[in-house]
Formats: C-alpha cells, structure tokens, sequence
C-alpha cells in the first residue's frame, strides 16, 4: 500500500469508530427513556443497566453489539425469596446492532419463570441467560411463525437456565423508533400484546 492508501485506511476506521461512539450514545439515550416511559407505562426495571456479553479472550466479545433490558410489570406481586422480584412474567427488550439480515433490530420478548430456580437477580453478565432461548436450539424447541418467535424450554435445560418455562418474541427495526411515543407505542405496548402460547 501507498502512503495515501494507508491515510485512507486509517481515516476509515476512524470513521468507524467515531461512528460507532455516536451509536453507543444514542443507545444510551435511548436506555434512559425506556426506562422513564416504563414507569408511566406500569413496569419497572429489573436490573438497573443492560445485559451485554464481554469477553477478553474472543475478539468478538470486544464489542458490545447486543443490550438486554429487563422489565417487570410494576403491579404484580412481589415474591417473597428475592428482594425486588415480582411474580409474574419478565419482559425483555433486546437491541441487536447486526440483527436478522445485517439490519439493527429490537427484540420484544416475554419470558415465562419457574422463580423456584432463582436465588437472585440477573446481573450483567447472566446475559447468556436471556439471549439464548431463540439461538440454541439444543436446549430449546424454537419456532418462527409470521414472525412471532416461541421458545420452549427443553426439560435438560430448564435448571441451567433458571427454570425458563418458555418465551415468545417479535422483532421491530431499532430504527423505527425515533420518539418518547414510539417507546410507548411500539414497545410497550406491544410488551403487553405478545401473543400467549
């Protein structure tokens, strides 16, 4: 490579970075409306920040491109083994920045609990826990009709991942939201509207 290559180079991951930082900003924006729409919304946030996965030893891990949120519905009971834990569904919200065909995407999902298994509260790093009922399929039976994702979890697995009973999810672009009332309308509401199964 030539000296005006290697500039060309260099300013493009520049670029990529500077890029980058500014999307990592607007997620931050966007994490701190979820979580004051919420509570006019009627839910709480389980875990004060996102669920990510990082990892020193895998390049991949370097880069945080997938953020888990997690919600409980505000008015359910609470449980009496776990301090700030409700009984009655978890509902995720999980920004994915590759998402289905290289297109950013928001995940909408409901999570069904045996909270018998649980003897805390989702840390940062349980985010294994949360991504996995729609990409492991040796451990869940994972269906796709019209767009609705179901995952039930399969009876080997049902220990390992806290007693998950089953989750149904949809997708939106990460795109389309673009106000306070597309969180309220596109999210949460939607939150409330998943399909049972």
């Amino acid at each position: 490579m030539n000296t005006t290559q290697l500039t060309n180079v260099g300013q493009n991951i520049s670029n990529s970075i500077y890029v980058l930082k500014e999307t990592y900003k607007n997620l931050n924006l966007l994490f701190s409306e979820l979580d004051r729409i919420a509570e006019k919304e009627g839910f709480i946030p389980l875990t004060p920040k996102f669920l990510r996965w990082k990892s020193d030893s895998d390049y991949d891990g370097w880069l945080t491109n997938n953020f888990i949120k997690l919600y409980q519905v505000e008015k359910d009971v609470p449980l009496i083994h776990i301090q700030n834990l409700k009984d009655g569904f978890i509902y995720g919200i999980e920004v994915d920045l590759e998402g289905e065909n290289n297109y950013p995407t928001i995940s909408l999902t409901r999570y069904q609990f045996d909270f018998s298994e649980w003897n805390k509260i989702p840390t940062i790093s349980d985010h294994w826990v949360f991504w996995d009922p729609f990409r492991v399929d040796k451990f869940f039976e994972i269906t796709n009709i019209n767009g609705v994702w179901t995952s039930t979890t399969l009876e080997k697995a049902k220990n390992r991942y806290w007693g998950m009973q089953s989750a149904v999810s949809i997708d939106i672009p990460l795109l389309s939201i673009t106000s306070p009332d597309d969180i309220s309308s596109k999210i949460f509401a939607e939150l409330e509207n998943l399909p049972i199964f």
